[in-house]
């Protein structure tokens, strides 16, 4: 019988272990059952929140019970907890947007209720680790958060081909290739960019834009430029 409990118990510990690692490489994910106490209206905000680092940070804010809670939930070695609490309508909510980016990045957004009714809100987030992520009023923190002061500007002269498709939708649809090294374009919204990359397909053209890196399934690693401009390589040429 004792050897069966064992065995039991080591199956739950097996169970809640496995489920926090298949969470922890998640970008984030919201902890809707977790509670702190009272008194986290008075370290976190709707703009600031409290940001927990360790088990020792979490165990400063939530009761033993909630605490056992929260461990299952988040791998303090590869995540942090982030916090918001405040008073206001009840209709207010807090959301979030994840960019598209390596690591991912975080955009929280708060929508002020209109109701007059005071009630308490408090969301409790876990983000993996090396996140950036930036508060309702613009604030950004994260290990990487430096990452926003830095950048790679390029300029390309090569092949363009705006006719790319790829397993599962992971590619922009456009490519310039130069010296056997192929790097994706982004263009967005912008429309002549996009009639200039119609254009000149299977063309030699120069871009010039901002480097940066994505993460994909299929592909692992994805080298997307941010067009500025985009100008057929001999027109370039004639104008020197």
């Amino acid at each position: 019988m004792f050897t069966r409990n064992l065995l039991f118990v080591a199956l739950i510990v097996s169970f809640a272990c496995g489920s926090i690692l298949a969470h922890a490489d998640e970008p984030i994910r919201r902890l809707a059952d977790a509670t702190p106490n009272a008194g986290i209206f008075k370290n976190a905000s709707r703009n600031k929140p409290l940001v927990l680092r360790s088990n020792a940070d979490a165990a400063m804010h939530f009761d033993k019970q909630e605490l056992v809670q929260l461990r299952q939930s988040v791998d303090f070695e590869k995540q942090i907890v982030l916090v918001f609490a405040w008073k206001g309508s009840g209709q207010d909510r807090l959301t979030f947007d994840v960019l598209e980016s390596f690591p991912e990045q975080v955009r929280f957004n708060y929508q002020r209720g209109r109701t007059k009714d005071l009630r308490t809100h408090v969301y409790v987030f876990a983000l993996r680790s090396n996140v950036v992520w930036r508060s309702p009023d613009g604030a950004v923190g994260g290990e990487a958060a430096g990452a926003d002061n830095e950048y790679i500007k390029v300029e390309v002269q090569g092949k363009l081909n705006s006719q790319v498709m790829a397993i599962g939708g992971e590619t922009t649809g456009i490519t310039i290739t130069a010296n056997g090294v192929s790097w994706e374009l982004e263009l967005g919204g912008q429309r002549d960019l996009r009639q200039a990359a119609e254009k000149l397909h299977g063309k030699s053209v120069v871009v010039k834009g901002g480097l940066s890196r994505k993460q994909g399934v299929e592909i692992r690693q994805r080298w997307i430029v941010k067009v500025n401009s985009l100008v057929d390589a001999n027109a370039k040429t004639d104008s020197n």
